[in-house]
């Protein structure tokens, strides 16, 4: 996997998971939403996230995860399991730094932060799950480069399991 796709699909991946965890967190923590805020989350999730991502193999790492469990890679167990690591690693970081920047840090702050972490994590597994394969795709037609090995196009690898 090149750093231009880990570049691209961490700043696509993490701009969906910024949004959410934009919308969700206040709502969770009891605060109100502001656009300010909302816009502050964005952004500086967006950025997080894609520097996370580009730096550090997170994406393959996910994958090596999901088949370290026992998954068969490009299976459906495989495709849920990847997202975990990523998930907890992306949502821990941004939840951190947002909450330093909204909050500051003080005796609260590691009550602030993972008191709605289950909850916040949980919604952005399920739109990471959700948004996944289409940023993979994104990326690998802006880049022109093949999907990375274990993502089936439109049913493809299954069909061909099934051939053989």
């Amino acid at each position: 996997m090149t750093f231009g796709f880990r570049a691209l699909m961490g700043f696509l991946m993490s701009f969906f998971l910024a949004i959410t965890m934009s919308l969700f967190s206040p709502v969770v923590s009891g605060a109100p939403l502001t656009p300010e805020g909302f816009a502050t989350g964005v952004v500086v999730g967006t950025v997080l996230g894609t520097a996370i991502l580009a730096l550090v193999p997170l994406i393959p790492l996910s994958m090596g995860f999901a088949v370290s469990c026992g998954a068969r890679e490009g299976s459906l167990g495989w495709f849920l399991l990847k997202d975990v690591l990523l998930c907890t690693v992306l949502v821990f970081v941004i939840s951190f730094v947002l909450t330093f920047m909204m909050t500051g840090f003080d005796a609260q702050f590691a009550s602030r932060l993972l008191a709605p972490m289950p909850l916040i994590w949980a919604i952005c597994y399920v739109v990471a799950i959700q948004v996944e394969p289409l940023c993979m795709l994104v990326a690998s037609k802006v880049l022109r480069t093949p999907l990375p090995q274990g993502q089936p196009v439109d049913g493809e690898q299954d069909e061909k399991e099934a051939l053989t």
